[in-house]
């Protein structure tokens, strides 16, 4: 185990280097998503709405054939010591970064909304997240989908193609939930570009043109499930810090009191901004001042890698149940189902 640590120490640093340069690589664009934005849509057309916050059910499945037809682009598997699940970043302690993530779940026969309440003020604030996109909510949100993307604030990181249990999923499941994902995501980033307002080379360059993170679906996974998506070359991000919004009786103080509390450098905190989040917005903007009072800077995922030295399990949240109520959550919802 000693031995392991002291390898995954000795390549995150590699792994730091490695994203610097890819980083550094980037066209100077300052602002570019910006302007992206501004000449794509208007600040009425960003604005999100409350209607859009709500979820529906219908009979809508993922076209899996469209899918399969889009070209993707092939990547290098994870190196060894990089396979596990990462929960955070090792930082020094006058290295005050912390990362927002946000999920956009979603499943077939199910669509799910958009909380343009925390995007909006993540936008007003100029807050960088990383956002993790399923694939068929990409699907069945052409135009909020296509925003995102063209934002240089948000990361995007896949959430799946339909938010699938990838502890039980077959080898055939999660070929799918791992790829057509991307090809969802290559999707809407099409979209973006055949738009008459994305004119401007560098600005297109600039994009982000492929997913090199994943996020399980409810954290859960198992040692096939890890070893897919590093195969796959994307690094499995998890999380140390849960806001805990899917849960309806969590007030606005209590979800930014677990923010802030919990708080510390590197760490990696885990939302939601399909609707699914209750009280998300109104936390964050009790928490995010907060914690700019108190030095920190919200950077993605990415940025927090190339700061530091990450840390890995190998396993999953399913396997400790104590690590976050969503787990103990569904196996009761499960036990009631099979009664």
């Amino acid at each position: 185990m000693f031995l392991i640590g002291r390898t995954i120490c000795a390549l995150g640093i590699v792994w730091a280097g490695v994203v610097h340069a890819a980083a550094d690589d980037r066209p100077d664009t300052e602002n570019a998503a910006s302007t992206l934005l501004s000449l794509c849509w208007s600040e009425a057309a960003l604005a999100g709405t409350e209607k859009e916050r709500q979820s529906t059910r219908n009979k809508t499945r993922v076209d899996l054939d469209v899918l399969r037809k889009v070209t993707r682009p092939s990547r290098s598997p994870v190196s060894v010591a990089l396979r596990g699940s990462i929960r955070s970043v090792k930082l020094n302690e006058d290295q005050k970064l912390i990362a927002l993530t946000l999920d956009f779940c979603e499943s077939n026969g199910h669509r799910t909304g958009y909380d343009g309440q925390v995007i909006d003020y993540l936008r007003d604030e100029d807050v960088k997240a990383t956002l993790f996109v399923s694939g068929k909510w990409f699907e069945s949100h052409p135009e909020r989908g296509a925003q995102l993307i063209a934002d240089r604030r948000f990361e995007i990181g896949s959430h799946g193609l339909r938010h699938r249990d990838f502890s039980r999923a077959s080898k055939a499941t999660l070929h799918d939930e791992i790829h057509l994902a991307e090809s969802a995501f290559l999707r809407a980033r099409g979209r973006l570009m055949r738009k008459s307002c994305s004119w401007n080379v560098q600005e297109i360059l600039s994009l982000q043109d492929e997913l090199t993170l994943m996020r399980f679906p409810y954290g859960w996974c198992n040692a096939r499930a890890l070893s897919a998506v590093a195969d796959a070359g994307q690094l499995a991000i998890q999380w140390d810090i849960v806001t805990g919004d899917p849960d309806p009786n969590l007030s606005v103080k209590r979800i930014a009191k677990a923010i802030v509390g919990q708080a510390h450098p590197g760490a990696i905190v885990i939302g939601h901004a399909n609707g699914h989040g209750h009280n998300t917005a109104e936390a964050l903007k009790l928490a995010i001042p907060k914690l700019k009072e108190e030095g920190y800077r919200f950077v993605t995922v990415s940025e927090l890698l190339a700061a530091g030295e990450p840390v890995i399990a190998q396993s999953c949240y399913t396997e400790h149940p104590g690590d976050q109520r969503r787990v103990a959550q569904v196996k009761k919802r499960r036990r009631g189902l099979k009664k």
